[in-house]
């Protein structure tokens, strides 16, 4: 049946050659995403899961395991060293993206059966925008997330593998047709390609495309108004055409709108009879509760607002009959709307169309963990990306949860991520604002990760083919186990028109208001030394910071923050300066943190050596409380605070990490 199928829809079967070029301009190419995917397109995911989760959901407690740091597919000794292997694919394919929370150590690319690395390149360089040819926005750390979307393209095999352990990675990898031919990569390609990495970093920046003229609709709108009337209010495009592009404009008396307004005016999108898309505005364009300006120096972007309020989609939508992009309402809304589209005639045969699903779950528990269902469509098709609006009414971290893509039916998902801000780009619950063309965060309320935050990523060289089913869940892992959270997504995917989501229907405005909440306290301990606030004398590994922790469980440390010293080893010492307001006899007291990757650490005070080591280690992330550390005698002037690490605890993630809240000197009464 699939053959014939393909061959009704006009689909070219013979093989195919790409360019290195053509792989690069794979990246903007939004036209690439409405062709039926077929036999043996598809896209997966290496990355470091925990690997209890292999256990499948009948064992919950292995299903959402949270331990996603260190796994590899195997360690491996060569040439006197240990190298672990992230990744291992039988071609053709192309890497298409690379992402870690902590790269370290050298990359080696094995292409195409080399006996010897292709490639060997500093994993923290390529991801960091720091290789020539590979800069932003090829790649760069955007709120702490390390990402790579250089195309790695392999004709028969490809082993990506690491000089070091211990770190969170992602690797997506797009494969081809059986008979498809493609290059075999060398780092040569980065000197010989130069011209046209430039070009493609550029398409990204603009939106300007690789070929053709720029899609986006002139200034004039088509249909404009001073205020939303109920129902339906669309422009209208005959067929056969394609879309390629169209704007919007809500303005409320000449200002953005607000967030409540928003939520009642659904993105309403038809294509030949069949609904395609009913998303709320705002989220639709990924733009948050309240429309959040992405600007115009990121054009490259399929959905994003510019400084003028417009909200652009540059995702094409083929029409064979009639399309009809607008509005809907319930009623009238106090809104002033423009709506602008950019038909061009034609559409190619068998062409799939754009839909964007929405999924909205109101005060969801976070106890016992479950799975958000973003997409359960039926093929063919292609996932091409995502956004999430989450109101979370705590400060702590909401988002430890893995994205699962189950592709034609799986049995186990061949997508299977190491938690939410992964997924999205970005690492360690950064509260830090990014807007980049494929990914970002364009709204984190605050203070910590309290109120509502909006992040998407756009697939594009990775979009995912499906041939029968695509099912995406997203767990829903939160620190806090007794509160409730909101969870809004919006599924972009391409399929015949008449194709389903497997999502419930788009509830009644009054369903769909946002809920807010009050911004919780701040616990500041009384009398106490806080950690991040003492002089840093020396470091003799590793490197030390504050870190927020309001995103694990706020009001459990003292200002929700602490000294972190990460990525020390055995016999590292890390001298703070402390003040000493009392010379004399002091009782010394402290509080740290606990966590899977901390390690085992001797606190000395001046000269002398306060009590027995301290394990640090925790299955989750907890603050210790106040430890009573003992006595010690102080001259007056600073004395010297010296955390020496001395090990770790055999179950431990091997990166001997510390963190010190607050320190606390009582005077001792004789």
């Amino acid at each position: 049946m699939l053959p014939l199928l393909l061959a009704l829809l006009g689909v070219q079967h013979g093989p195919q050659t790409w360019t290195y070029p053509d792989l690069l301009a794979a990246l903007t190419d939004l036209r690439a995403l409405i062709r039926p995917p077929v036999p043996g397109e598809r896209c997966v995911q290496f990355s470091s899961f925990d690997p209890a989760s292999r256990q499948g959901p009948a064992d919950a407690k292995a299903w959402f395991a949270n331990g996603d740091a260190g796994h590899f597919l195997r360690v491996e000794e060569r040439a006197g060293r240990r190298e672990h292997v992230l990744a291992d694919v039988a071609g053709p394919g192309c890497v298409v993206r690379i992402w870690s929370a902590n790269p370290k150590g050298t990359l080696f690319f094995y292409v195409d059966g080399a006996a010897e690395p292709t490639w060997s390149v500093d994993f923290a360089r390529l991801t960091s925008g720091k290789v020539a040819g590979v800069a932003e926005p090829l790649a760069g750390v955007r709120a702490r997330g390390a990402n790579c979307h250089l195309p790695v393209p392999f004709a028969k095999h490809l082993k990506v593998a690491c000089s070091e352990g211990g770190f969170y990675y992602q690797v997506n990898v797009r494969g081809f047709a059986p008979d498809t031919v493609l290059p075999s990569f060398t780092p040569e390609f980065l000197i010989r390609h130069r011209a046209d990495l430039d070009r493609v970093a550029e398409c990204l920046r603009t939106g300007q495309p690789w070929r053709g003229p720029d899609p986006s609709p002139g200034p004039d709108a088509a249909t404009r108004g001073a205020a939303l009337p109920k129902g339906l209010t669309q422009v209208e495009v005959k067929g056969p055409a394609t879309v390629a592009g169209f704007r919007m404009r809500l303005r409320q008396a000449g200002r953005p709108p607000d967030g409540g307004l928003l939520r009642q005016v659904l993105v309403a999108i038809d294509v030949d009879g069949h609904p395609t898309v009913r998303v709320p505005y705002s989220e639709f364009f990924a733009a948050g509760t309240d429309l959040r300006t992405h600007g115009t120096g990121l054009a490259g972007k399929p959905l994003r607002v510019d400084e003028q309020g417009f909200a652009h989609c540059r995702f094409p939508i083929p029409v064979q009959q009639v399309a009809r992009i607008g509005l809907e309402t319930e009623a009238e809304v106090p809104l002033e709307y423009a709506i602008a589209a950019s038909p061009e005639a034609g559409v190619e045969p068998g062409a799939l169309t754009l839909h964007a699903s929405w999924h909205a779950v109101r005060e969801r528990p976070t106890r016992p963990f479950s799975d958000h269902l973003v997409l359960d469509a039926r093929g063919p098709g292609r996932f091409v990306g995502c956004s999430l609006l989450v109101h979370n009414p705590v400060k702590a971290w909401w988002g430890e949860g893995d994205e699962k893509f189950y592709v034609d039916g799986e049995a186990f998902p061949s997508t299977f991520g190491t938690g939410t801000e992964d997924y999205f780009g970005y690492a360690w619950c950064d509260t830090a604002l990014f807007d980049h063309p494929f990914h970002g965060q364009v709204q984190c309320e605050g203070p910590g990760n309290f109120g509502d935050t909006s992040v998407y990523r756009f697939q594009i060289a990775d979009a995912v083919p499906f041939q029968r089913s695509f099912r995406f869940d997203l767990e829903v892992w939160h620190w806090d186990p007794k509160i409730t959270v909101d969870y809004a997504s919006v599924a972009y995917w391409y399929a015949p028109a008449g194709s389903a989501s497997g999502l419930p229907a788009v509830p009644k405005a009054a369903e769909r208001g946002l809920r807010r909440s009050e911004p919780p306290a701040t616990f500041v301990a009384k009398d106490v030394l806080e950690g991040e606030s003492l002089r840093v004398l020396e470091v003799s590994g590793g490197r030390q910071m504050p870190q927020d922790l309001a995103g694990f469980a706020a009001g459990k440390w003292s200002r929700d923050t602490h000294l972190w010293w990460m990525d020390g080893k055995p016999g590292d010492r890390l001298v703070l300066e402390v003040p000493v307001a009392n010379p004399g006899r002091q009782r010394v007291k402290a509080a740290f943190t606990r966590a899977g990757d901390y390690g085992i650490v001797q606190v000395w005070l001046g000269d002398a050596r306060l009590g027995a080591p301290i394990d640090l280690y925790h299955d989750g992330v907890v603050p210790t409380g106040e430890v009573e550390l003992g006595v010690a005698t102080l001259a007056p002037g600073p004395a010297r605070l010296v955390l020496e690490l001395v090990g770790r605890n055999e179950k431990a993630v091997p990166r001997h990490m510390v963190g010190l809240d607050y320190l606390r000197l009582e005077p001792v009464r004789e």
